[in-house]
């Protein structure tokens, strides 16, 4: 009897043990989401289409400005794309934020597509191109170098403005109408790169937000879209999904 009482003590205490290494927020919620990011023309073209939009809407700005314009962007998701560091997650089964100053330090992010070529086509009609992100400050050095590999404009520490202090970004971008700009478009894939109106954690009092301001998407705010992870998916609580080990195998993700 001792001894079969003592064995199922062991098997109670290696299954604890075995539950404490296997984290509870696995991310399989993502793979369809990171393969849809990673694999389909369909999110290429959309975010294609959202610059292309862009570029329009910044043509327009130019011809009635009164003042020097500026573009304000969000990095991750906007300018580069994180999904290898997503599909990492899936494959590896952990959650952010291990190893994203891995990922962040390797300076591999891939351009978001349309990204490059508007941004270039705003610095060369004059604008004024802000990255403002809440990637951590001292990510500045890695962050700059992974925007100048591919090319993009402006990036340096003057105009890669990143989380210091708070997550609201509302004071970075007040900077930028204290230097005399007008900022002409807001392109990011969570509404709270638009405005301080959507920094509100209830789902229903965001989506009042963006009935408030429907009348700004396409004119004055560009969104880029982003299935993988944000606000959203934390209003309604996303982040809590069961693992499926035979999904993974079946995702063909491209992890780093």
């Amino acid at each position: 009897m001792k001894k079969l009482v003592y064995g199922i003590s062991i098997l109670l205490f290696l299954s604890a043990c075995n539950q404490k290494q296997t984290p509870k927020n696995i991310h399989i919620r993502n793979t369809m989401a990171t393969v849809f990011v990673q694999q389909a023309p369909e999110y290429k073209a959309l975010a294609t289409q959202a610059y292309a939009l862009a570029r329009m809407v910044l043509d327009n700005q130019l011809k009635t400005a009164t003042k020097p314009l500026a573009v304000v962007l969000d990095i991750d998701e906007t300018v580069l794309d994180n999904s290898p560091y997503q599909a990492k997650q899936i494959v590896e089964n952990f959650n952010y934020p291990t190893h994203w100053n891995e990922w962040i330090t390797s300076e591999n992010a891939q351009p978001i597509p349309g990204s490059l070529a508007f941004l270039q086509y705003a610095n060369a009609k004059g604008i004024v191109i802000f990255y403002i992100s809440n990637r951590k400050n001292k990510n500045l050095k890695a962050t700059i170098n992974n925007l100048q590999k591919f090319g993009y404009p402006q990036a340096d520490s003057a105009h890669v403005l990143l989380k210091t202090t708070t997550s609201s970004k509302e004071e970075r971008r007040q900077t930028v109408i204290d230097q005399g700009l007008e900022i002409a478009l807001f392109i990011g894939d969570n509404l709270d790169d638009m405005s301080a109106e959507f920094e509100v954690d209830d789902y229903n009092k965001r989506e009042e937000a963006y009935y408030a301001n429907q009348h700004k998407f396409g004119s004055k705010y560009i969104v880029l879209p982003n299935p993988t992870y944000g606000k959203w998916a934390i209003n309604r609580g996303f982040y809590n999904p069961k693992f499926n080990q035979d999904s993974v195998a079946k995702a063909n993700l491209n992890t780093f």
